[in-house]
């Protein structure tokens, strides 16, 4: 459950609900249990990252490093 919420998170600082995006990565596959609350609150198996919608590259490249660190796969 924190790993779901600490991951909600990181998603909504990235804004995950707009699709209008240059270079977006879908993270998904992650372990049994891990999971992410979309902004309506159903719980989903992915999450699509964009990197329009971070503040710098670094920000962008550290989220994709999170959601792997969780054991995720990001492409």
């Amino acid at each position: 459950m924190k790993k779901s919420l600490f991951v909600l998170g990181v998603a909504a600082m990235f804004g995950l609900g707009i699709t209008s995006c240059n270079k977006c990565q879908t993270c998904g596959d992650c372990p049994d249990g891990l999971t992410f609350t979309e902004e309506d609150g159903t719980e989903s198996t992915e999450v699509e990252i964009c990197e329009d919608d971070a503040d710098s590259k670094e920000e962008y490249d550290a989220a994709i490093a999170l959601f792997e660190a969780f054991g995720c796969t990001c492409n």
